[in-house]
């Protein structure tokens, strides 16, 4: 999907879709650990680009939401946080 910023037309990151005006995107793991592992280097990611992701996880996944929470809106920053965030399966 393609979100918009005024008429202007932008490619989702790959694997993210947009929900509900979101960046989405979800992980399968073959254990909490290891869930809790790509979550803590998610977390370190986000703290890098001063931008956070909301984070959910249990055992075996993960889900990530990426919104810039000021103009509930997908914005530049939010591609990319996105786009380093994939950076961390090479």
């Amino acid at each position: 999907m393609t979100p918009t910023f005024g008429v202007e037309q932008v490619e989702t990151p790959p694997d993210w879709t947009v929900v509900e005006g979101r960046l989405m995107r979800e992980w399968a793991f073959a254990d909490y650990a290891t869930a809790k592992r790509f979550v803590d280097r998610v977390s370190e990611v986000c703290e890098h680009l001063n931008h956070h992701a909301d984070i959910h996880f249990g055992w075996g996944y993960a889900i990530l939401e990426v919104v810039t929470h000021d103009v509930d809106d997908i914005t530049e920053r939010d591609l990319e946080l996105a786009e380093a965030i994939n950076q961390l399966e090479g």
